[in-house]
């Protein structure tokens, strides 16, 4: 765990994993998570005898994980201003650059997707690919009022918080001790933070000019039960970026990365490391 101050005295919580994967990649994670949703992934590509570490030429690069504002070990907005997508990724571009890295690989999902896609347009240099899973699309999410009262709600209510996260979960195990003691309690400290900012920041957004301007390869995949996002806003940002590619995941919902890591890792590293 390390923490970074951007030029705004925002403290930006990162993690860092070495000589796991052939090019250095950043993850970010979706609205109400952390990076402890990442484990199960860093667990995988870590496993001296997973598939693909033995394939890999090399494990030369880092994987890194950051928290925006307001989640795991980041800092609390101090005001609704501060919580725009533009200035989570400028905080993470920010981050990039201090550590001196680049071209590096980007992995985001849902909101951490969208704000994955700007940086590459905010800062192309810096990256080479971007694998965007179950992201919010060019056009931000406008959600209807019973979700806005939800989130109102889940900021007392710790067991309507996992009963929400739950339901983004394809087939979720409720009684995991992962999910509980870690999922759920990482979203319920962040909808109390910042949680229900972020969708007031995706309501009316419009990124498609800025993004048209991506020349990344960048692939965009949705799980195939995934009912929180639209597959066809992710397919229209795959046809809005002039090297992107779109495909389903089978069998998953809109956390694959929580509900089967294995089948995710395969599916980003035959895309970022080949």
């Amino acid at each position: 765990m390390a923490k970074f101050i951007t030029k705004d005295q925002t403290t930006i919580n990162y993690d860092v994993f070495s000589g796991v994967v052939p090019t250095t990649t950043f993850f970010i994670h979706g609205n109400l998570a952390s990076n402890r949703w990442w484990m199960p992934t860093v667990e995988i590509l870590k496993s001296t005898t997973n598939n693909f570490q033995n394939s890999f030429e090399n494990k030369n690069g880092s994987v890194i994980c950051a928290e925006f504002r307001g989640c795991g070990g980041s800092s609390v907005p101090k005001n609704e201003s501060e919580v725009t997508i533009k200035n989570f990724a400028d905080d993470f571009i920010q981050l990039i650059r201090e550590l001196k890295l680049g071209p590096i690989h980007l992995v985001g999902h849902s909101t951490g997707g969208l704000i994955a896609a700007l940086m590459l347009a905010e800062a192309p240099e810096l990256f080479s690919k971007a694998y965007l899973l179950d992201t919010v699309g060019a056009e931000g999410v406008q959600f209807d009022s019973a979700m806005i009262s939800a989130f109102d709600a889940m900021k007392t209510d710790r067991q309507l918080t996992a009963t929400i996260i739950g339901s983004t979960i394809y087939k979720n195990n409720a009684e995991s001790a992962f999910f509980n003691e870690i999922l759920v309690e990482d979203a319920f400290q962040a909808v109390k933070s910042v949680g229900h900012l972020v969708l007031k920041a995706l309501d009316g957004l419009d990124l498609r000019e800025k993004l048209k301007t991506v020349q990344h390869s960048v692939c965009v995949v949705h799980g195939e039960h995934d009912v929180l996002l639209s597959v066809t806003e992710a397919q229209k940002l795959a046809a809005l970026l002039k090297n992107g590619n779109f495909h389903t995941l089978k069998d998953c919902g809109h956390c694959p990365n929580i509900e089967n890591p294995e089948y995710f890792v395969k599916d980003f590293c035959e895309f970022l490391y080949n």
